[in-house]
């Protein structure tokens, strides 16, 4: 701010909605609390001179929205946004919480949040779009926030995110989101939803789903969600994207029903292991439309995997599925495999712990012909070390590919 009043030019050139077509606030857990304080009343500073001029903004919070030891508290940002950003077309409130935090309650969204973001949908008249990224709501309170049918930013809100910690004291279906007409993404937790919801949703404006699953469901809400609904979804929305991350539950394959447009896949820390079945049942149910697989343990390494078969899936998989970018695979796997797997797709992100990988054959036959036993040769050749590997590998994707030194982990909050 200083440069700016220094240079007069500068200060003409800011004073434009050229100049503030995407302006991001955070995120606020890359810094100390003293640090984010400050931060708090810069951005104050620059919202009441240039707030005029703003067309997007992202508010990324990391300590409490209220019970801030600062003059500058979230509600005055609120409140400015309301009175200063008349240009505004979208506006993005996220809340982040220290990874393993066991006391989220100072994180809650006071009730003044949804009041001045319905006021903000409102006065700001250009606003077509908010967003809204893990909201910290206690429903034991009656809050039901900003998806009431009667709230006006409800008919602007085009992206929700509810993780785990949006639940607090919440039972049953969250029915209310029939409310949000707008949305076109959703992250959501699975049991929260069904069939009714979702469909609603769908023959409005929802275009991608992100569903967690952390615990096992009843019979009832297995059913839902299966084969039927999802053929229902892509006559509606012939490009409709779903996305699953599943945690800590037993994988079936019922989990995984035909003509959903799967996307992305992630599975961590889960309560079986997977078998060269399932991955060959999500290989041709999804060989059109997966575009990232990721299977790992984030608290445990150097592990058995289970079924020895699964290296043979994951090259059949990389094979079949003509769309994949990202393939994760936190387990032991053969140099082999991994040269098989980086030959079968020209992978963008292709991630193995060092840990994880051993230097021997695991595909001798006795029945090879000469042309086989020559490039068994080079697979010996090319995997024997990892820095063999690594060239190997690098030479086939057409980057410079690395093995990961220490454990694939997927963070507590995933973004995709």
């Amino acid at each position: 701010m200083a440069t700016v009043t220094a240079i007069s030019a500068w200060n003409e050139a800011l004073r434009s909605t050229d100049a503030w077509s995407f302006v991001r606030y955070g995120p606020e857990l890359e810094e100390n609390v003293y640090f984010a304080k400050a931060s708090r009343d810069d951005f104050v500073t620059c919202l009441k001179k240039y707030g005029n001029f703003m067309r997007s903004l992202h508010l990324c919070f990391g300590y409490s929205i209220e019970n801030f030891s600062t003059a500058n508290t979230g509600e005055q940002i609120f409140i400015l946004i309301q009175k200063k950003c008349n240009n505004l077309a979208a506006l993005h409130v996220e809340q982040e919480v220290p990874e393993g935090c066991l006391d989220v309650h100072c994180y809650y969204w006071p009730d003044f949040v949804c009041d001045v973001v319905n006021a903000i949908a409102v006065h700001c008249k250009s606003v077509k779009s908010i967003s809204l990224s893990q909201p910290i709501v206690n429903w034991s309170e009656d809050n039901m926030f900003i998806i009431t049918t009667n709230s006006p930013a409800a008919r602007k809100i085009t992206e929700l995110e509810l993780s785990s910690l949006s639940f607090l004291n919440h039972d049953g279906k969250l029915k209310e989101l029939q409310n949000l007409t707008a949305l076109k993404k959703l992250t959501i937790r699975r049991e929260k939803v069904n069939n009714e919801i979702l469909l609603h949703l769908v023959k409005h404006s929802l275009r991608e789903l992100v569903l967690y699953q952390e615990e096992e469901l009843s019979e009832e809400d297995q059913k839902d969600l299966g084969e039927d609904f999802w053929s229902e979804v892509k006559v509606i929305c012939p490009h409709f994207k779903t996305d699953l991350i599943l945690r800590c539950i037993m994988i079936l394959k019922i989990i995984f029903p035909p003509n959903m447009p799967l996307r992305y896949l992630i599975l961590d820390f889960l309560v079986n292991v997977m078998t060269k079945g399932i991955v060959d049942h999500i290989s041709d149910c999804y060989k059109d439309t997966l575009r990232r697989f990721t299977y790992t343990n984030s608290f445990l390494e150097n592990q058995e995997m289970g079924d020895s078969r699964l290296p043979v899936a994951l090259v059949s998989l990389a094979q079949k599925c003509s769309k994949l970018e990202t393939l994760e695979y936190g387990f032991p796997l053969s140099s082999f495999s991994i040269i098989l797997i980086a030959q079968s797709r020209k992978l963008k992100s292709f991630v193995v712990p060092s840990v994880e990988v051993s230097y021997v054959s695991d595909m001798f036959r006795d029945d090879m012909t000469s042309s086989e036993d020559e490039y068994l040769n080079f697979l010996k050749s090319a995997g024997s070390c990892r820095k063999n590997l690594e060239a190997t590998v690098s030479h086939i994707l057409g980057y410079q590919w690395t093995l990961l030194d220490g454990q694939l982990k997927v963070n507590e909050r995933i973004k995709l």
